[in-house]
Parts: structure tokens; C-alpha cells; sequence
């Protein structure tokens, strides 16, 4: 009996992607240059691009042009400075990957593998990709049916690795005036055979900046999960792909017509902050059970709990916030710091220390 793990069934895939989230009603932008030239070109990419709000910082290192003589990416040295571009300005990074044997190497750089589109049907390479811990996209091929793309990502999720993104950016028609045709009808069809988020590429289906932002907006409309767009900060002289690249103050105003502006970031850098802030409080919390343990004191100390409570309860009314909210909000975290303090010196406690 055929087995197809990308139908629909229970709800919908969420793919975390370092910070980012796709899936789960969110709109998700990757965006970046189409290859990563220098360290100074990605690090001036990168800045504006978490300026505008976009969650993921995308970049190609590995490169199949449609020439042997154009520019074949920089390679592990492009990683390398993705990674750092990503890192500088609290972005995940995706690049592609074209070799089954580079999975490994590209994947101890990036948040997310991407499969070409001209790789669509590489199975073997689909094959490499499931096997690795990484998310993956997958985009589909310029002359693949929905159905063949979606066998395709089976490859994927055959392996086991079910964080799997599928990518539109474009068909082959007869109509030569943009690179491709978006095929803006492939996500609500594949949202209703798949489970899987869906994002577009108007960039690559566009060949043509001036026209990214109206199929951009088109791809969202018709309930896309995000977009993958190429930016650069100087269009005109990039090694690939000048032409559909957006510049600073295109992307900026894409962003903003998408509703996506500064704020949106801000709001990502403090979730962040709050996730780094409880895993620190978690761990000075273990230290001192440690502590509790070899000194034979009780792991729990009720009154400290009520004082903190209430010190909570004083400083959210001073800062204009609920106090019946933060105080159920610190007793999730007090509960969280228990059961990870006894997991933590369980060992201890069984071994008579």
C-alpha cells in the first residue's frame, strides 16, 4: 500500500527554523542577497534585511548557473561568512545545498537546507537532505506538476526528517515576458493535499524587480506561509541575478506594504532576550540545587516563593502590566524551575547524597 506522509490530516506542519516559525498562521519572510559575494556584501544585506523584519537570512554559497563560465559561489567561505551575517544580527540562515556529498558540510553552517528548484528531482540528493537534522525547502521544479513535487518531498520525509517547507517560484509557459509564471493556484491547491507550509519565490518567477512586491502580495493573498525574496545592496553590480534583486529601499517599502515593519523585529529581539533570560534563570536555579543536595537542604523554599511572587505582582503594577498575569506567568516559571532542578540532582538525591 502507497504511503504518502505529506497528505493532510490532523492540522498543519510548523517548521522552526532557528528563532523563526513557519507554518502556524504565521507570514515568514526569507530574504537575502542571490549569492554571497564578500563578507562586507552579506554583513551590509544582513543589516537592513533584520531592519525591514524579515525572520530568516537567506544567502547562496553553492551556485548552478545556467552558464559554467558565470559565478559558481564562494563556497564554504560563503558559509562561513552567512553564518557570521546571520549570527550578528540574530537571523537563521538558509542556503542551498547541490551535492548529496556537501549536506554534511552545508548543514554544520545553516538553520535550513534549500533544494533548488533544477535539483527538484535529484533523489538522491532528497534522499542525503532527509537524513540530516535540518529543515528543509524544497523548491519546486520549473516543469514539475504539484503532484510530482509533492512525490518529490516524499523523498524527504521518507528518511524521517519531517520539517519540510515547500517553495513556489515559478513555471514554464509559453509566455516569455517574466522569468516564469507564479503559479499563485499551487498554494491553495497544495494546501488542501498537503499538511506541509508552503512559501513563494516571486524573485525568481519575476526576473524583474519592479514587479516582486505585486506577486509578493498576490502569494499572501492567496494564503502562502512566508516568501523567500533576494536582496541586494546594490542590485546593479551583483554577480547573479541583478535584475530581480531588490534593493534596500525596495525591499523596505515591500515590507511595509506587507505590514511587516521594525516593530515586528523588535517585538522577535525581546522574545528572544526572554527565552535567553529564562534559560539562564533555569540554570542558576540547577546550581543551586546542587548546592541544596550536597548541603541537605530542602530543594523547596515556600516563603522565598511567596516573596518573589509578591516582589513580581509590585514591579508589574509599577510598569503598568496585570499583576494577576505576571503572577500566573512566574508561577509557570517557578513550576518549570522545580521539575528542571529535579530532573537535574535526581541521580544525587537516589545515590544518598
Amino acid at each position: 500500500m502507497e504511503m504518502k506522509a505529506h497528505r493532510n490530516g490532523d492540522g498543519e506542519t510548523t517548521v522552526t527554523v532557528g528563532n523563526a516559525v513557519i507554518g502556524a498562521g504565521a507570514f515568514t519572510v526569507m530574504a537575502g542577497p542571490c549569492a554571497v559575494e564578500s563578507e562586507a556584501q552579506i554583513m551590509e544585506a544582513a543589516e537592513f534585511i533584520a531592519e525591514g523584519g524579515a525572520s530568516i537570512l537567506r544567502g547562496g554559497a553553492f551556485k548552478i548557473p545556467r552558464s559554467p563560465y558565470d559565478f559558481q559561489g564562494m563556497g564554504e567561505e560563503g558559509l562561513k561568512y552567512l553564518r557570521r551575517a546571520g549570527e550578528a544580527h540574530s537571523l537563521p540562515v538558509v542556503s542551498e545545498v547541490t551535492e548529496p556529498d556537501d549536506v554534511g558540510l552545508v548543514a554544520g553552517y545553516v538553520d535550513m537546507l534549500q533544494v533548488g528548484a533544477s535539483n527538484m528531482q535529484n533523489f538522491v540528493l532528497l534522499r542525503a537532505v532527509g537524513q540530516s537534522e535540518r529543515p528543509v525547502l524544497l523548491k519546486r521544479g520549473p516543469s514539475a506538476t504539484i503532484d510530482e513535487w509533492l512525490m518529490a518531498a516524499e523523498y524527504i520525509l521518507n528518511e524521517g526528517n519531517m520539517n519540510v517547507v515547500l517553495g513556489e517560484q515559478g513555471i514554464r509557459t509559453f509566455d516569455t515576458r517574466t522569468a516564469s509564471t507564479l503559479d499563485i493556484s499551487s498554494v491553495p491547491v497544495v494546501k488542501q493535499l498537503s499538511h506541509l507550509p508552503v512559501i513563494i519565490d516571486p524573485s525568481h518567477a519575476s526576473g524583474a524587480s519592479d514587479i516582486v512586491a505585486p506577486l509578493a502580495l498576490a502569494g499572501r493573498a492567496a494564503g502562502a506561509d512566508g516568501l523567500m525574496i533576494e536582496v541586494h545592496p546594490t542590485p546593479d553590480e551583483a554577480l547573479t541575478e541583478g535584475p530581480h534583486q531588490l534593493d534596500r529601499d525596495e525591499y523596505l517599502a515591500l515590507m511595509h506594504a506587507l505590514g511587516i515593519v521594525r516593530l515586528r523585529a523588535d517585538i522577535d529581539l525581546v522574545d528572544r532576550e526572554i527565552v535567553r533570560l529564562l534559560a539562564r534563570r533555569v540554570k542558576r536555579a540547577v546550581e543551586i540545587a546542587h548546592i541544596k543536595v550536597e548541603e541537605s537542604i530542602p530543594l523547596r523554599s515556600p516563603d522565598r516563593e511567596v516573596d518573589l511572587l509578591a516582589d513580581v505582582r509590585e514591579e508589574a503594577e509599577r510598569l503598568g502590566l496585570d499583576p494577576k498575569v505576571v503572577h500566573r506567568l512566574f508561577e509557570e516559571i517557578l513550576e518549570y524551575s522545580r521539575f528542571e532542578q529535579g530532573q537535574a540532582v535526581q541521580g544525587e538525591i537516589e545515590a544518598g547524597h
